[in-house]
C-alpha cells in the first residue's frame, strides 16, 4: 500500500504543474490561499516583487512568525505569509537569506535534498542559508546508557525513541552528515554557530527554541550557516540516499 501512495505521489508531482498543485492544496489547508491575500493586502510583500521581503523563513508555524521576513509553511497556519511546499521547485529567486529552525529534520533525507538544492539555486551569490536542527552525537551521548537497569533503562529507551521518531522527526544530522548534504547541495563556506549568535547581524538572535546546551562538546542543536556557489552533486546525494536509506525506508521493513 506504502509503495502504490508513493507512485501515485511521484506521478501526481510529474505531470500536474506547481501552480495547479498548491491550488488544489489551497482549499484543504482550511482556506490558506485566502489568508495569504489578506496578508499581502495589509501590506506586506514577498520576495520578487518592488520592496519585498527577500528573508525567506521556511517551516515558521503559527508561533514563530518573524515581522521582516517572508513566513512560509507547508500548513496554513494562521499569520503566515504563504503556503509552500519547500521541497518542490521555488518561485522566489535573489533570496538574501533562507532560515529553517528545527524544521530540516522533520523532513526526510530525499526531501532534505530538495529543499537545499532549491536554497542554492534560490539565494543571491552572496546570500545565506541559516539552519538548526538535532545533533545527533548529543542524542547518542545523552539519551541511553546501557548501564542503567530495570525501569531506568525502560525510561531511556523511550527517551531515545522519542528523539528519533517524536514530533514528527525523520532523519537526525550528525555534523559530518550535515557538512556532507550541504556541500553536495551546492553550499560552501560552511560556519557553526551557538543558540542566537552569528558573524552577521541579521542572523543574530533569531533562534526561538529555548534550551542550547553542550554536553562533552557536542550541543544539542547543530546551528549551521552557508553560502551558495559550490559545486552541486544532487543527483548523486539523492542516488546514496535511496542506496543507504530511503530503499529500506520504502520497502516498510
Amino acid at each position: 500500500m506504502l509503495a502504490v501512495m508513493h507512485t501515485t505521489r511521484r506521478i501526481w508531482r510529474r505531470i500536474v504543474p506547481l501552480s495547479v498543485r498548491r491550488a488544489v492544496r489551497g482549499p484543504v489547508a482550511g482556506g490558506s490561499a485566502t489568508r495569504v491575500a489578506a496578508r499581502a493586502s495589509s501590506g506586506r510583500v514577498g520576495p520578487g516583487a518592488p520592496g519585498g521581503l527577500n528573508r525567506l523563513h521556511v517551516g515558521c508555524g503559527p508561533h514563530n512568525l518573524m515581522d521582516d521576513w517572508w513566513n512560509v509553511d507547508i500548513r496554513g497556519f494562521r499569520g503566515i505569509d504563504q503556503v509552500a511546499d519547500v521541497t518542490e521547485p521555488w518561485p522566489w529567486r535573489d533570496l538574501d537569506y533562507v532560515y529553517g529552525e528545527h524544521f530540516l529534520e522533520h523532513l526526510s533525507l530525499e526531501g532534505a535534498i530538495r529543499f537545499l538544492a532549491e536554497a542554492a539555486g534560490a539565494l543571491r551569490p552572496d546570500g545565506r542559508i541559516r539552519l538548526s536542527t538535532p545533533g545527533l552525537e548529543w542524542v547518542w551521548r545523552t539519551h541511553f546508557d546501557p548501564a542503567t537497569l530495570g525501569a531506568d533503562q525502560v525510561a531511556a529507551t523511550y527517551k531515545a525513541n522519542r528523539a528519533f521518531y517524536g514530533w514528527g522527526h525523520q532523519f537526525l544530522y550528525s555534523r559530518p552528515m550535515l557538512e556532507h548534504v550541504l556541500a553536495e547541495s551546492g553550499f560552501t563556506g560552511l560556519t557553526f554557530h551557538r543558540f542566537g549568535e552569528s558573524d552577521d547581524p541579521a542572523l543574530r538572535g533569531l533562534e526561538r527554541h529555548v534550551g542550547f546546551e553542550v554536553v562533552d562538546s557536542w550541543p544539542n542543536v547543530w546551528i549551521v550557516e552557508a553560502t551558495p556557489g559550490g559545486t552541486g552533486a544532487t543527483d548523486a546525494l539523492q542516488a546514496e540516499a535511496d542506496l543507504e536509506l530511503e530503499r529500506y525506508r520504502r520497502a516498510g521493513h
